[in-house]
Order: structure tokens, then C-alpha cells, then sequence
């Protein structure tokens, strides 16, 4: 009776911290904290025939040969994890420039060309991949399949989006089935795969779950309205004031950022036209752009981890514009950030200097660095090899096969 008694006790005190206004707080970031993608299976997706990604922790570099899939696994998990699936599968295809073009017609860049996203880079009947995973101990799959366009009235509201050209013409189907929702998604796509821009810029369609932001930062540089969508969300905040911080990485002196331009720079896609910075003991603001790529690309990759709380952040070629000398300042700041704001990273490299940056960081901070992991690509494994923060200097020691 009195281990009853004293159980009963227990289980009285454990709900009474936890519904205290005390105790609240910690309560929620516990449960936040835990919603992180653990793991990662990939079929049928571009490069990839099958790949299994596990031990996927806080931050996550990807490294191996050229060619050798890793921007695949970042696209992987952004679709996987997107609330917007269309957008997400449309802009895999638009960043590495998979656009149909007409020939001998000035319509280039109206329609998307989804036939590479397959295995083999062949859209036809039966065509399909599918992305899994797990997050939060729940289980998640997305099954991209082509069929015939059976469903007449939504291919006659897509024929007067797509042009005359009986290829464009969408006599298949896309169906995207999420895990989380209640219905797939139809897409009217052509034989070649092309869908129209118009088309996919229509869709709205977002899942029935907590919206969590997914930001990707490609290795081309955004362009000045990318970018200052990006700070917006961060102004006047106080992780305005902390990438400002990070900043100084690369140049102490700053002491303001501000996005002055007018849409006319807008056009130049890999401008810093229109972004300014205030440096202690000079009067005149002074470009971003005088500054070199590093702060550019510093300033977007801090900007994307800030404003992507509770959410997931994808980098691919981090170390672009970064010398070796502040590649562990960068790494600091990141992943401070990261755990700070409860966001899981997933990035990638080329870079042994990168590699050994984060080996020296893991080394002399491991607290800081416990949920790192390194994952060597191999076009030869079905699955990637995981290194832990103690193995990540292993690796570096070893020369890990980063290129080919």
C-alpha cells in the first residue's frame, strides 16, 4: 500500500510541474525539439535507383564525389517536408534549370520540365519515385506516379495554359500522394513532362499539418528580392541583430545591413544591387557587393537558419566564398543558431577544408557539435555512411573521399 501511495504521489507531482506556468515553457521546447527527420529513404528519384539515410541528427553535411547524389538528398527531404508539395517539386526543377524549351519559339522558361526528377529521366506510364521518412516517431511517404490523363475536365482547364504544340499538349497525369493528405495531387503534364508554370504558380494546394518552414539555399547566389524576402522575415527582430553578429565574421566593422533598392535590380540574379551596409567610422553605406561573395553568402545562409524556427533549412555548397580561416567561426554560428531556434540542417560540400573546420569544432566544443553528423555518399552503397562528432576528425585525418 504505501508503494502504491507513494506512486500516486509521483504521477500527482508530475502533473502538477508540468501545468505549471513555470514548467510550460520547457514543456513545449522538449516536444519542438523532437521534431526532426531521423531518417531518409529514396527510390526512384533522380540519380538514385534506392538510398537509405539514417542517424539523421540536428545539423547533417553530405559529402562525396561529384555526381554522386548529394543535392538529390537535399531535394529529397525538402519535398518530403514541404507543406506546399507542387512548389517544392516545380522548384527542384527550376534551380537546376530544367526548363522546356520550344524551339524556334520565344516561350523558354514557361514550362517546367519534370521528366528528371525520375530515375533514368524518362516520363512516361508507370513512371514513379517515392521519398519516406521518418519525423517525430512518425512515419512519412511521398509516391510521385505518371498515368494517362483520364480526368477530362482538369486537362481542359490546363490546355489554355499549355501552347498550341500538340508535345505540350498534357495528355498524362501526375499524381503526388502525401502521407499527410487526405487526397493526391493531380498535376496535367505533357509526354515529355513539361507542365506549365502558369499551371503550378495556381496551385495553392498546402497539407492539412502544422505549417514548418522549409527553406532551400542553392549554390547560386539569390538574387537581391530573394534575399530581402528572406530578411524581412528576421527585421526588427532580434535575430536581426544575431546575423548581423555573424556577420563580422568576415568583417568586424559592420554595424547595420539594410535593403534600399528598387525592383529594377531585381533582375539581376546574382546582384547585391540595392543592399547596403553601415561600417563603424565611415560615413558613406557602403554596398554589399564590395564586400566579396562570402559576406553575401554568409548573410543568406544565417538569414535562411533564423527565419526558419521550429523547421528545416537546406544548403547546398556551404562553404561558398568562405575561406578556411572563418569556416569554424561559420560552422559556430550556424549551429548555435540551429539548436537555438530548433532547426534541423541539412547541407552540403566539396570542401576538405569545410570538413576539417567542423572536425576542429567538434573537437574543441563537443558539447555544441553532440548533434552533427558527417554522411559520406557513395554512388556504389545503397546507403550512406554516418560519421558521429568523435569520428568526424577520423574522417577528416582520412582524407574523405569529397570528389571525384
Amino acid at each position: 500500500m504505501q508503494r502504491i501511495g507513494a506512486l500516486q504521489i509521483c504521477k500527482f507531482f508530475l502533473i502538477a510541474i508540468t501545468h505549471s506556468p513555470i514548467y510550460h515553457t520547457d514543456v513545449v521546447c522538449i516536444s519542438r525539439v523532437s521534431i526532426m527527420l531521423s531518417e531518409l529513404e529514396i527510390r526512384k528519384f533522380r540519380t538514385f535507383k534506392e538510398l537509405y539515410v539514417r542517424d539523421l541528427s540536428r545539423v547533417n553535411l553530405f559529402v562525396g564525389r561529384n555526381n554522386s547524389g548529394k543535392t538529390t538528398i537535399l531535394e529529397a527531404a525538402e519535398i518530403l517536408l514541404s507543406t506546399n508539395i507542387v512548389s517544392a517539386v516545380a522548384g527542384c526543377a527550376t534551380r537546376r534549370g530544367e526548363i522546356y524549351v520550344q524551339r524556334e519559339k520565344d516561350r523558354a522558361g514557361r514550362y517546367v520540365d519534370l521528366s528528371h526528377l525520375f530515375y533514368g529521366h524518362e516520363c512516361e506510364v508507370g513512371t514513379e519515385f517515392q521519398i519516406k521518412g521518418v519525423e517525430s516517431n512518425t512515419k512519412l511517404e511521398l509516391k510521385c506516379v505518371v498515368y494517362p490523363s483520364d480526368d477530362t475536365s482538369n486537362a481542359d482547364k490546363a490546355y489554355a495554359l499549355f501552347s498550341d504544340d500538340d508535345a505540350l499538349e498534357p495528355r498524362l497525369a501526375l499524381s503526388i500522394h502525401h502521407s499527410r493528405s487526405n487526397e493526391p495531387v493531380i498535376l496535367p503534364i505533357s509526354f515529355s513532362g513539361a507542365i506549365s508554370i502558369d499551371f503550378v504558380r495556381r496551385q495553392s494546394t498546402k497539407l492539412n499539418s502544422d505549417e514548418k518552414p522549409v527553406s532551400f539555399v542553392r549554390t547560386e547566389a539569390l538574387d537581391s528580392f530573394e534575399l530581402q524576402e528572406f530578411w524581412d522575415s528576421i527585421a526588427l527582430t532580434e535575430e536581426e541583430a544575431n546575423i548581423i553578429e555573424s556577420l563580422r565574421i568576415l568583417e568586424p566593422m559592420i554595424e547595420r545591413i539594410a535593403f534600399l533598392s528598387s525592383r529594377s535590380y531585381y533582375r539581376y540574379a546574382s546582384s547585391s544591387g540595392g543592399i547596403y551596409v553601415k561600417l563603424r567610422n565611415l560615413e558613406s553605406r557602403v554596398p554589399l557587393g564590395s564586400l566579396g561573395d562570402g559576406i553575401r553568402h554568409l548573410l543568406t545562409t544565417s538569414t535562411a537558419v533564423s527565419r526558419s524556427s521550429h523547421g528545416f533549412v537546406m544548403i547546398d555548397e556551404i562553404d561558398t566564398g568562405l575561406h578556411h580561416s572563418v569556416m569554424s567561426d561559420m560552422w559556430r554560428v550556424l549551429i548555435a543558431t540551429a539548436k537555438r531556434l530548433d532547426v534541423q540542417l541539412f547541407a552540403t560540400t566539396h570542401s576538405l577544408d569545410c570538413v576539417r573546420s567542423l572536425a576542429w569544432l567538434s573537437s574543441n566544443e563537443p558539447d555544441l557539435c553532440e548533434g552533427v553528423r558527417l554522411h559520406r555518399v557513395d554512388e556504389e552503397r545503397d546507403r550512406t555512411v554516418v560519421y558521429t562528432p568523435d569520428e568526424i576528425s577520423i574522417a577528416a585525418e582520412q582524407h574523405v573521399e569529397l570528389r571525384g
